[in-house]
């Protein structure tokens, strides 16, 4: 607590020292930067409507945070095919998560990712990737109408399908949405096509809104949505165990038999969300923000203990069957008020939020009702035009906190936190037909380090890394799947690097290399590969002034042997096991990825190795990674 209250006093007083310097800068004031982003927007716009040229360079795009922090950078959109066949849930993360084998399925990262978020959450998280988070959407400034549609279709029945339009109807005012869906057959136990094990939808409605009589007011808005339905199986039934058929195998893939038949797991949630600014004067702006969100829960099965179900279920009660129903509804009312600004060579924030915050778990009869009041800041000081440090800290009242400083600069950046939150309202209670508990936690406490040296010479591009977290009261699920708290310390120590060589004009290297260790008196309680590793070798040829480009080459992915986390569906969670060591394998995928015009396609051929140095290998405990698989996808861009 003492702590927090030294922080925050800390930030207050240096942003009131900046404020006091702030006399001798007026050169940089918005007002003046808001006419020249106007002059020079009215200048494209003439000259667009003259030619009639529209593209990527005249739609571009930034986030909600870049308007509160002062810090407004606009993007275009991303129109190279470079690594377009990444298209699945490993891919996009770098292979840094652990999933059940199938995009779309329960995720975690292999890494200790310390949440922001100090205060209470509701604890279920496995599917928070699946959903398009208001912090998450872009805003666009477009020229004219704009359209993406990216759609990828994978070998065993996996698609995946994004849409992206939005319009400027004026320099005041953009309106557009954006659908994601996923729709994954099962890649074990698969009876037919269109047997799914996972259908998501997640959607949102965006906008920002900029009077023409009220220029100083600014006003981003959005409405998010997401339904994720997932097909639980529990599990391969080890081959060991299943005396029905002597010739099973771990690798049976569609022929496998599984735990589960018709568990069914979902999460719903959704909300509305609105920013709005007004600037006082060149260096003062006030701010809100309103944010509504809604998650509800679900885990349902029938379950005959005679079978393979007992296998992952136990007899409540003595009764050797029964039925399972759960549900947990979570709401949160956020209120942020705040004064923020920006001269030459800083920004600043000012904050204080208030969270009204619901858990209501079906089983129990008393709903819990919790409000939660913040104050906190941030500081950006340009000390170069290529030099930052900022600053940053959250307190809630009663003793939780989180504080950052970040450095950024051409040579080397840095970050640094330490963070205190409350137990999540999960991990505290749980009342389900299979197991119960009712806890008392402390606050997990971590301190965080990250950084990265940049080092270039001619063709080859080297960042050495290090990653380093110390986690006091870590939190966690252990091996009888109950949620549990470390007595001692957790330290995790992943030093690494990044290399891109540039081989020819034509030929290109690029790896990423992890080694991760974990020590302290609660060791144990954390699981990650000692060892991961990924690497391309692409050839690539720009033909036509960049209207086509093609992209070819293999990637390569290693990750060492461990006793990897298994996965619970029944309270969404992934919990620690000693019985299933997960061997170290090697994935390698054929790509070809070309562009022409606006128009992008991509081929794969998915663990290209199978039958060739293995035959398969395990994500997750029990749960294998997709076999071979022909995959391909396209996506196209429209500018009118």
């Amino acid at each position: 607590m003492r702590k927090g209250i030294l922080l925050l006093v800390g930030l207050v007083s240096l942003s009131s020292w900046a404020l006091g310097q702030v006399g001798g800068l007026s050169s940089f004031q918005n007002a003046e930067t808001d006419s020249l982003l106007a002059a020079r927007s009215k200048a494209r716009e003439d000259r667009e409507k003259k030619t009639g040229n529209y593209g990527a360079h005249t739609t571009r795009f930034t986030f909600e945070e870049n308007f509160k922090f002062n810090n407004i950078q606009f993007v275009t959109p991303d129109t190279i095919p470079d690594n377009l066949h990444r298209f699945g849930d490993l891919e996009r993360s770098g292979y840094l998560i652990q999933n059940l084998g199938n995009i779309g399925t329960a995720r975690r990262s292999l890494f200790f990712e310390p949440s922001k978020t100090i205060g209470r959450t509701s604890g279920y998280s496995v599917y928070d990737d699946f959903y398009t988070s208001p912090d998450q959407i872009k805003y666009y400034d477009t020229r004219s109408p704009y359209t993406d549609v990216f759609a990828a279709f994978g070998g065993g029945g996996r698609a995946v399908t994004d849409v992206t339009f939005a319009l400027n109807d004026s320099v005041q005012f953009n309106i557009g949405f954006n659908f994601n869906s996923i729709r994954s057959d099962k890649q074990l136990a698969f009876l037919t096509r269109g047997d799914r094990q996972v259908k998501n939808n997640d959607w949102n409605i965006f906008g920002f809104l900029r009077p023409k009589r009220l220029p100083k007011y600014l006003l981003l808005f959005n409405m998010t949505q997401l339904n994720h339905e997932v097909s639980e199986q529990g599990g391969i039934i080890d081959p060991s165990l299943d005396t029905s058929n002597p010739d099973a195998s771990f690798f049976d893939y569609q022929d496998a038999n599984v735990i589960l038949d018709d568990a069914f797991s979902k999460d719903k949630r959704g909300g509305f969300h609105i920013y709005q600014q007004y600037d006082l004067d060149s260096i003062f702006q006030v701010y809100h923000t309103f944010n509504y969100l809604e998650q509800i829960t679900r885990f349902d099965d029938s379950y005959t203990l005679t079978g393979s179900d007992s296998l992952l279920y136990e007899s409540v009660g003595g009764e050797t069957s029964g039925t399972i129903a759960q549900r947990t509804t979570f709401r949160e009312l956020l209120n942020e008020f705040g004064l923020k600004g920006r001269t030459k060579k800083f920004s600043y924030t000012l904050l204080y939020k208030n969270r009204l915050l619901s858990y209501d778990v079906a089983q129990i009869e008393n709903k819990v009702n919790e409000t939660e009041h913040y104050l906190g800041g941030t500081l950006r000081q340009q000390l170069t035009p290529k030099i930052f440090l900022t600053a940053s800290g959250e307190l809630l009242l009663g003793g939780n906190y989180f504080a950052e400083g970040r450095f950024t600069s051409d040579f080397f950046d840095a970050t640094y936190s330490r963070i205190n939150n409350k137990p999540s309202f999960l991990v505290e209670r749980f009342e389900g037909e299979q197991r119960q508990w009712t806890n008392t936690f402390e606050n997990q406490i971590s301190d965080n380090f990250q950084g990265t040296i940049k080092l270039k010479s001619g063709n080859i591009s080297f960042r050495p890394f290090v990653k380093f977290n110390r986690i006091s009261n870590y939190t966690y699920f252990d091996e009888n799947r109950l949620a549990a708290q470390a007595t001692d310390d957790v330290v995790l120590l992943a030093p690494g690097f990044h290399l891109d060589w540039k081989i020819s004009d034509k030929w290109f290297w690029s790896s990423s290399i992890y080694y991760n260790n974990v020590s302290g008196g609660s060791a144990s309680t954390f699981r990650i590969p000692e060892t991961m590793a990924l690497a391309q070798i692409a050839y690539k040829n720009v033909l036509f002034d960049g209207k086509m480009i093609v992209q070819t080459g293999m990637d390569v992915h290693f990750r060492s042997g461990y006793f990897g986390q298994a996965y619970d569906p029944t309270s969404q969670q992934f919990y620690l096991q000693n019985s299933f060591k997960q061997d170290g394998f090697a994935k390698i995928d054929l790509f070809l990825n070309f562009k022409v015009k606006t128009f992008l396609f991509f081929v794969k051929s998915a663990h290209f190795n199978q039958g060739l140095t293995n035959d398969g290998y395990f994500i997750t405990p029990l749960f294998t990674g997709t076999r071979q698989t022909l995959d391909m996808g396209v996506r196209w861009s429209f500018y009118d």
